[in-house]
């Protein structure tokens, strides 16, 4: 198998400031408010990214401390300003891209986002090589990845209808398999993405966060 990934993990680290208990990533149960919990994972994920990408242009090192919970969540409360859930969530690739692209804007952040959806119609999906080729092009570039699965399939642990941060690929060329590494819930587990595009009824999407200084293949 190939393996693409982001090249320092260390910058994903969170510590809770009371528990010392170290995080991959941020958690939606961290939003204060009872709805923010219930609907927040695309703000969460979209904090994930931006803040990986903002520790690693600052030039976080192999033993960069993580940041801390309290840190992390005045960036969660700050980007649900414009990644904000509706009824649904964000039930969508242009829906996170609609309000992640406004904070960047917002913000200054210089990074671009591009999507891929994957349609619940079968015979409109993108082939499974082309997905891989999307996903590893980001990943080279040092770019994580939101990914949206409106529904797991058969694919355990991913959820239905829930929104994780895309951390590596291991796949095979011939797309006859791919295992990619995803931050969800404060950590870091891997699951099947062969066979979740092969079992998902509804589909889903990615969206990659490229920082202007990359160029993703």
């Amino acid at each position: 198998m190939i393996r693409v990934s982001l090249k320092n993990m260390k910058l994903l680290e969170v510590i809770d400031e009371e528990t010392s208990q170290v995080c991959c990533g941020g958690w939606q149960e961290w939003y204060g408010a009872w709805w923010k919990r219930q609907s927040g994972c695309g703000p969460t994920v979209a904090a994930t990214i931006i803040s990986y990408i903002a520790r690693r242009r600052a030039g976080g090192s192999d033993d960069a401390a993580p940041v801390t919970r309290s840190d992390f969540c005045a960036l969660m409360d700050d980007v649900w300003q414009f990644v904000t859930p509706g009824v649904m969530g964000i039930p969508s690739t242009e829906a996170l891209i609609k309000g992640a692209a406004a904070y960047i804007r917002e913000r200054a952040l210089d990074i671009r986002l591009e999507s891929m959806d994957i349609p619940k119609s079968r015979q409109q999906r993108p082939g499974f090589t082309q997905l891989l080729d999307f996903l590893s092009g980001a990943l080279k570039q040092d770019a994580p990845v939101a990914f949206l699965s409106l529904d797991k399939g058969e694919a355990a642990p991913l959820d239905t209808w829930h929104w994780v941060t895309l951390l590596s690929l291991d796949y095979e060329p011939d797309g006859s398999a791919a295992v990619i590494g995803v931050a969800d819930e404060g950590r870091f587990f891997t699951a099947d993405l062969k066979r979740w595009y092969d079992t998902t009824a509804i589909g889903g999407g990615f969206v990659r966060f490229i920082p202007n200084e990359n160029s993703p293949e």
